[in-house]
């Protein structure tokens, strides 16, 4: 795992010192919660911890290979509201680089996760590599709907690795989820919570 932040300024992503992320999907929060009072309290009992509770509001996959599977989960936002521009925002994006074209993701990559660093919209991010330095998922949390999209989609940066990639097809597979953020514990990235105003994130009283 790599606090996005550490892309500003090298190709490289910085891997030591190391950490460990838990993305879980969950059928109720009376499942979750009794996964953290038991088999999983080890994940979420320990200092500098980040806690993060939201609701899926839109899917978007690319690829038919991933469509009905992904990591044992068929991500879908039936039944949830889409966001509005003044409401906070998740953006979960996951994809598989084709042999050979590690570098120029690298080159983008800077210098979106610099735009990313310097929005202020941003309020923390994460890379979480499962295999490196081919499969990678980033989570990145937005102040708001709008400001997001304004990172996403404004001249530059982010924009233009995007395109770059989209054009040039140089992920095999590509999943990409908006979320609703409902309750938050600890900072990710940055020195302050990213959104002060919603309720702890209850696991299991911790």
């Amino acid at each position: 795992m790599n606090h996005a932040n550490n892309g500003t300024h090298s190709l490289a992503p910085r891997v030591l010192p190391g950490g460990v992320a838990l993305v879980a999907a969950w059928e109720s929060a009376d499942a979750a919660e009794a996964a953290f009072a038991g088999p999983l309290r080890w994940a979420v009992d320990g200092p500098g911890r980040f806690s993060l509770d939201a609701e899926i509001v839109r899917v978007k996959i690319g690829t038919d290979s991933e469509r009905d599977h992904w990591h044992g989960w068929k991500p879908s936002a039936a039944g949830a509201e889409p966001l509005i521009d003044g409401e906070p925002m998740i953006a979960i994006v996951h994809g598989i680089l084709r042999r050979g074209r590690l570098m120029e993701f690298l080159r983008n990559n800077v210098h979106a996760a610099s735009r990313a660093a310097h929005h202020p919209g941003h309020r923390g991010s994460i890379d979480i590599s499962s295999q490196l330095p081919y499969e990678h998922t980033s989570i990145s949390l937005w102040r708001t709907y709008a400001l997001a999209q304004d990172f996403a989609y404004k001249k530059g940066g982010h924009a233009s690795a995007m395109t770059h990639a989209l054009k040039q097809s140089t992920h095999r597979a590509s999943v990409f989820l908006q979320a609703r953020p409902l309750a938050c514990s600890g900072t990710l990235g940055i020195d302050k919570p990213p959104y002060p105003k919603l309720p702890e994130a209850n696991r299991a009283g911790m």
